[in-house]
C-alpha cells in the first residue's frame, strides 16, 4: 500500500524541525551547549521559541537530536565509502575507516559528538548513543571480513566491542589533539595494523596501508 500523501502542515513541520536541527548544530558547534540559548536557536532558524518546544522538550533533547543526526550522517557516509569498493571487502573496510577519520576532522562533528557530547549527554548515555549507530556497522564489516576469510577470529561480538571502544578512543584523541590531521594518520596506521594482525597468515603489504 502506498503511503498517504503528506499534508502541507506535515511538510511545514518537517521543514521547521530540520531548520532547528541545522541552526542548533551550527550554534552548539560554534558556542558550545552551555552558551547557546533556545532563543538563539529559534532566531537562527527564523521560527518562534514555541516552535522549538513543539518539537523538542528542552535544550538537552534538542542537542541529543542534533548529535543523533550527526552520527547517522557519519554512518551513512561510511557505508557509502565501503560500498564504493565492492566487491573488495578489505578495501571497503579501509575506505570506511578513512571516511570515519575524515568525519572526525570536521570541526562541527568533532565538537558535537566528542567534545560536547560526553558532558551534555552524560557518559553512559553518550556511549549508548554511539553504540546505537555504530555497533551494527562495525559488526557488519567484521562479519564480511570473516566471511571472505580475511580475519580468522570467531568471536565477532567481542571483537566488535573492542573495535568500537578503540574507535571512540581514537575520536576522543583527535578531539583533544593539537594537530588532528597528523593524529588521524597515526590512528589509521595503528587500526589497520590491528586488523591486519587478524588476517590468516597474510603479511602486511600495500593493501594494508
Amino acid at each position: 500500500m502506498d503511503d498517504a500523501p503528506r499534508s502541507r502542515r506535515d511538510e511545514y513541520s518537517e521543514a521547521t524541525r530540520r531548520a532547528l536541527l541545522e541552526s542548533a548544530a551550527r550554534l552548539f558547534a560554534e558556542k558550545g551547549f552551555t552558551a547557546t540559548s533556545l532563543d538563539e536557536v529559534a532566531a537562527e532558524a527564523r521560527v518562534t521559541k514555541g516552535a522549538v518546544y513543539h518539537h523538542f522538550a528542552n535544550k538537552q533533547a534538542l542537542f541529543e537530536a542534533v548529535a543523533d543526526l550527526a552520527e547517522a550522517d557519519a554512518c551513512a557516509a561510511i557505508l557509502d565509502a565501503a560500498a564504493a569498493e565492492a566487491p573488495d571487502t578489505w578495501r571497503g573496510v579501509v575506505a570506511g575507516l578513512d571516511s570515519f577519520l575524515e568525519r572526525c576532522l570536521d570541526p562541527v562533528y568533532r565538537r558535537l559528538c566528542f567534545q560536547e557530547g560526553p558532558a551534555v549527554l552524560g557518559f553512559a548515555n553518550w556511549w549508548e548513543h554511539g553504540e546505537k549507530h555504530e555497533i551494527g556497522l562495525i559488526r557488519g564489516m567484521l562479519a564480511a571480513l570473516h566471511a571472505d576469510g580475511l580475519i580468522e577470529h570467531d568471536d565477532l561480538d567481542t571483537l566488535t566491542q573492542l573495535l568500537f571502544g578503540s574507535m571512540i578512543a581514537a575520536a576522543l584523541s583527535l578531539a583533544r589533539a593539537d594537530d588532528p590531521k597528523t593524529e588521524s594518520q597515526r590512528v589509521r596506521e595503528a587500526t589497520l595494523r590491528l586488523l591486519a594482525g587478524l588476517r590468516p597468515s597474510v603479511p602486511l603489504g600495500a593493501d594494508a596501508q
